[in-house]
């Protein structure tokens, strides 16, 4: 690994971890433990807490909640460009939200294969098939992945 690459990835880590701070606040409040935050030029523009299943947003995901938050910031509905971490793989809704938002790049810690955008039988965040919606994101995952695993048994 390059020293680029090894910034690169000292950056992910840095944001994962504030994603994992965010899913233990879910979990206090009785909720799943996922996090997610929408980095625009290398700034926060948005953050979400899963709500689910404690709340009653129906769409209370961790994910779709920090992409609204930084469309409200940038007041634009198109994230071309943002990166997205979360310490879960987005399902497909937040798949759907994400790609929606032309978010340009998925850093994802655990997968969750079954319902997953990328490693499910119905990869629709990186389905380049899928036409009516914005190109698909690059994707990383495995971030932290040992670190946000024990979030799934806090």
């Amino acid at each position: 690994m390059n020293a680029t690459e090894l910034d690169a990835l000292k950056e992910h880590e840095r944001f994962m971890r504030r994603c994992i701070e965010l899913a233990k606040v879910a979990h206090a409040a009785g909720n799943a433990p996922v996090g997610a935050i929408v980095v625009v030029d290398g700034q926060i523009a948005g953050e979400g807490v899963e709500v689910l299943p404690g709340g009653n947003n129906i769409t209370g995901h961790a994910e779709v909640i920090a992409c609204q938050s930084a469309v409200d910031r940038t007041g634009s509905r198109l994230l071309q460009g943002a990166t997205i971490y979360t310490t879960t793989e987005p399902c497909f809704m937040c798949s759907y939200v994400v790609r929606q938002c032309a978010v340009a790049l998925v850093v994802y810690g655990v997968e969750t294969p079954g319902i997953g955008g990328i490693t499910s039988s119905h990869p629709i965040l990186t389905d380049a098939k899928i036409t009516r919606w914005t190109s698909t994101p690059h994707v990383l995952g495995g971030v932290l992945l040992g670190e946000c695993r024990q979030l799934k048994s806090i």
